[in-house]
């Protein structure tokens, strides 16, 4: 009788390990719920080349793509990187379902809408006509007569988007903006020039483009964060120091 009641004490207290190891695993597991870092939530324009697109395999890329990932690199944080149409980025930003955005041009409205981060770059926004016109100037005042191209939801420079101009903004990428001017629907078409001249490239009639001078401006790219964002500051000492140490000078080297 003793023989067996030791072995029942001990098969209790075996249990009872048991449980108490099983309860431990799960408050480790729940804790480690609780301790999981969220992801940033990032967005920017899917058809933005050469500085925001989507590859051949369908991953994020480009310049811009690759300073913004830099960042969240030496930040050590998790992120969740979606390209979509910029109309779509702009929704997701402006209702906070994502943390940041990119790449922003720096107006009144945007500024008052957004706390924006920057500039990690700077590009030419310039005019643009067919080979064959006979368009020469670039400044706006002598050319109210013709109708100007432009992407829609995109901003261009101060002078431009306040000018009384006609407008045709149904274009909803760059490519799309080229072949409305090829096809002889607008006159002009407004943009960046790398990223006009890159896309023209890869539709194979980068020659039958002509750029006008001098460009309207340099216009500087910045991140979009909401107003009340807790990540905007930690992303802009970031950048800064990515940008003091020149890592961002070597991105931009190897896009040139």
């Amino acid at each position: 009788m003793e023989a067996a009641g030791g072995r029942i004490c001990v098969g209790r207290a075996w249990n009872a390990m048991i449980r108490i190891v099983t309860l431990l695993l799960i408050g480790c597991c729940l804790s480690g719920q609780a301790n999981a870092v969220e992801p940033w939530r990032i967005a920017s324009d899917n058809a933005f080349p050469p500085y925001a697109y989507l590859d051949s395999a369908n991953k994020p890329a480009g310049l811009d793509t690759e300073i913004v990932e830099a960042v969240m690199r030496r930040l050590g944080e998790p992120y969740d990187l979606k390209m979509v149409p910029w109309e779509r980025v702009k929704y997701l930003l402006d209702n906070k379902q994502i943390d940041m955005a990119f790449q922003f041009v720096k107006t009144p409205e945007r500024e008052a809408r957004y706390r924006l981060v920057g500039p990690f770059r700077s590009g030419l926004t310039v005019l643009i006509v067919r080979e064959d016109s006979d368009i020469q100037a670039a400044r706006l005042t002598d050319l109210r007569g013709y109708l100007f191209g432009t992407v829609h939801g995109y901003a261009y420079t101060k002078e431009f988007d306040s000018a009384q101009l006609q407008r045709d903004d149904k274009a909803l990428n760059p490519s799309q903006l080229i072949r409305k001017l090829l096809l002889g629907r607008v006159d002009i078409i407004i943009g960046d020039k790398t990223q006009i001249l890159h896309a023209a490239r890869l539709m194979g009639e980068e020659e039958k483009l002509r750029v006008l001078e001098p460009p309207l401006a340099e216009s500087a790219r910045f991140v979009g964060f909401p107003k009340d964002s807790d990540k905007a500051d930690r992303f802009e000492m970031t950048l800064n120091e990515l940008i003091r140490s020149g890592e961002i000078q070597v991105i931009l080297n190897r896009w040139k």
